[in-house]
């Protein structure tokens, strides 16, 4: 993968300890991202009302925008009704059309294989199209088609995607491309005949289209089941087939989520084959591939007697130590905490890196090794982390309105408003933080594996 990265070095590494919407980051010397979408009314972000309004590609874009880093945005090569033909048409007769960027319309025109050319990250959506032309529906809300044309049409799109990417890459070998799956557009309809037979087709041409994509090296978001979840906020009127701007969120956030999963998996093959952690506890948790990550780079070890316990809390030793080894903190000279002299030289190493480093401090010469570090103390140390890493302090305009942080120390109140601001954190509630929630290993997994990858 090219230029693109999933995340925001030190800050990113909350993801799974605090309730966070994903951010974006190029991976140049420049932060700036150039971001095309390509397909549907979907990519052009038409909403439950027929208008054209905020899709999953303004919102990639706002999120990344929102960093106070420049994105380069466009999606005025999509439209409403485009099929995959339509797609690839317009990339081999390199049509030129208006720039629409958060912006709106703009003046300035670019031609499409400029556009791709120039691109860092492309996201697609098309494929619906090429289908719903060959199904009919009454009055009465009665579908009827021809098993024959929706099977050719599926072989169609498919042969189409395959020419899409061909056609890309020709122009921009480097680019990363993901494609947005199909879901259901008709779930208020009653018939418990007619869903079986959208859930059919819905579920064949995404494995088509899955298929398709992965072989080429894209990165395919199935988003069917999350939209069927909450139809009723996701897909609003009745009457129309778009997503709302919360469905289009979901959309974004499952689009990164993947995109992430992948830039873990490509790091892991760089390095050789994946090591499968000898743990005994890990082989059903959702973090194990994680793990496995993290067990293969060193990074993090299980116990004595075979298990990782991925659901234990991690103790200050545990995550100052791990944090340490992520970002190769090392230390001149010993730190002044009495309470880890019985521990190993390579955990009070790491201990005394990060307080060389300035991520922790002296307690009256206590370090507390064997307490759980808490969501508060890691925000802590995460804003530490990015004053040293930046040679920035960071000046909020206003405090994170959570009411529970209120009795903390300045510092700690700044860290946690330091996380809200630039929009990683959204809290347990919109105005709790739960400060004194505690890290699990299984968390602290994800969150060091996050970490190296951007390192």
């Amino acid at each position: 993968m090219k230029k693109f990265a999933v995340l925001l070095t030190f800050v990113l590494v909350l993801q799974l300890v605090l309730p966070l919407t994903t951010i974006v980051q190029a991976e140049s010397e420049s932060n700036e991202l150039y971001y095309v979408a390509l397909g549907d009314s979907l990519a052009a972000g038409m909403n439950e009302k027929g208008e054209i309004g905020f899709g999953y590609a303004d919102l990639l874009a706002k999120n990344y925008q929102e960093q106070k880093s420049e994105v380069m945005f466009n999606k005025g090569f999509s439209y409403p009704g485009f099929t995959t033909v339509d797609v690839l048409k317009e990339i081999e007769e390199n049509v030129t059309k208006p720039i629409y960027d958060l912006n709106g319309v703009s003046q300035k025109t670019i031609a499409i294989k400029d556009a791709i050319g120039q691109a860092d990250l492309i996201t697609l959506s098309a494929g619906a199209n090429d289908i719903l032309k060959k199904i009919n529906r009454s009055e009465t809300g009665e579908f009827s088609f021809e098993t024959a044309d929706i099977i050719k049409s599926i072989q169609d799109v498919s042969l189409n995607y395959n020419k899409i990417f061909e056609s890309i890459y020709k122009i921009n070998p480097d680019v990363d491309i993901i494609v947005m799956g199909l879901y259901n557009p008709f779930p208020y309809i009653e018939d418990p005949a007619i869903q079986k037979q959208l859930s059919l087709l819905v579920t064949t041409l995404n494995n088509s289209m899955k298929n398709i994509v992965e072989n080429n090296g894209g990165i395919f978001t199935e988003v069917a089941a999350q939209i069927a979840t909450d139809a009723k906020t996701y897909l609003p009127n009745p009457q129309n087939i778009h997503l709302s701007e919360a469905g289009y969120q979901v959309v974004a956030d499952a689009m990164l989520k993947n995109y992430l999963d992948a830039l873990i998996r490509e790091e892991d093959n760089t390095e050789g084959e994946i090591v499968n952690a000898p743990f005994t506890d890990i082989q059903n948790h959702w973090s194990k591939d994680y793990i496995d990550v993290a067990y293969a780079k060193g990074i993090m070890n299980g116990y004595e007697d075979g298990t990782f316990q991925p659901n234990a809390n991690m103790t200050r030793a545990q995550a100052i130590s791990v944090i340490s080894r992520a970002f190769g903190l090392t230390a001149k000279n010993k730190a002044p905490f009495k309470d880890i002299s019985h521990y190993a030289p390579q955990t009070q190493n790491a201990i005394a890196a990060a307080y060389e480093a300035g991520l922790i401090k002296d307690n009256n010469g206590d370090f507390n090794p064997q307490g759980k570090i808490t969501r508060s103390q890691l925000a802590l140390i995460l804003m530490r982390l990015s004053t040293v890493q930046t040679g920035q302090q960071y000046i909020p305009a206003k405090q994170a309105p959570f009411h529970d942080i209120a009795n903390y120390n300045d510092e700690a109140q700044l860290a946690i408003t330091f996380l809200y601001d630039t929009g990683l954190v959204q809290g347990t509630s919109a105005t709790t933080f739960s400060p004194q929630g505690n890290v699990t290993r299984a968390q602290a997994a994800k969150i060091l594996v996050l970490a190296i990858n951007e390192k």
